[in-house]
C-alpha cells in the first residue's frame, strides 16, 4: 500500500462562501486547505450539513488541497458562524459571479477562422475524392 503525504508549505484553512444569485437560498461554504488529519466534521456545530472530505484538484494551478462543502440548516447562518476554529474572512468586496466571468471571455477570432477553414478544406477533399470515384466508374462503365 503506497501512502502519499502531500507537504504543503504555510497552508492555512480557508472558507469560501459560494453564494446563490436568489437572495433567499442557504449560502454553501468551501473550507479548504485543511490538513487530511484534521477531524472535519467535529469542528462543525449541530446545524451544519457537510459532505465527506474530498481532495479538490485545480487544474489551473496544477495543485491539489482538501476540501469539504458545508451549510447550515438555517439561512440566517453564514460561514462565519458555523464554527470557531475556522477564521472567516468575507469577500464581500470581490465580487465572483459567473455572469460577469462570462461577459469578459472572448472568444479567439483566429482561432475560429481557422477552424472554419479546416472544415472547408475538409468539405472541399470530399468533394474531390467523390468527384474522381464518379469519373473513374464512370470511365470503367464505358
Amino acid at each position: 500500500m503506497l501512502l502519499v503525504s502531500p507537504d504543503i508549505q504555510n497552508a492555512t484553512p480557508a472558507v469560501y462562501q459560494l453564494k446563490s444569485p436568489k437572495p433567499n437560498d442557504t449560502p454553501i461554504c468551501l473550507f479548504t486547505d485543511f490538513d487530511s488529519k484534521m477531524n472535519v466534521s467535529g469542528i462543525f456545530n449541530d446545524t451544519v450539513i457537510s459532505l465527506k472530505n474530498t481532495v479538490v484538484d485545480m487544474k489551473t494551478t496544477s495543485s491539489k488541497s482538501n476540501g469539504v462543502l458545508f451549510w447550515s440548516k438555517t439561512a440566517d447562518v453564514g460561514c462565519g458562524g458555523i464554527s470557531d476554529e475556522i477564521s472567516y474572512h468575507s469577500s464581500a468586496g470581490i465580487p465572483c459571479d459567473a455572469k460577469l466571468i462570462e461577459k469578459s471571455f472572448e472568444t479567439d477570432v483566429n482561432l475560429n477562422s481557422q477552424n472554419l477553414l479546416v472544415v472547408a478544406f475538409r468539405i472541399l477533399f470530399l468533394k474531390v475524392a467523390g468527384f474522381n470515384l464518379l469519373m473513374t466508374l464512370r470511365l470503367w462503365s464505358s
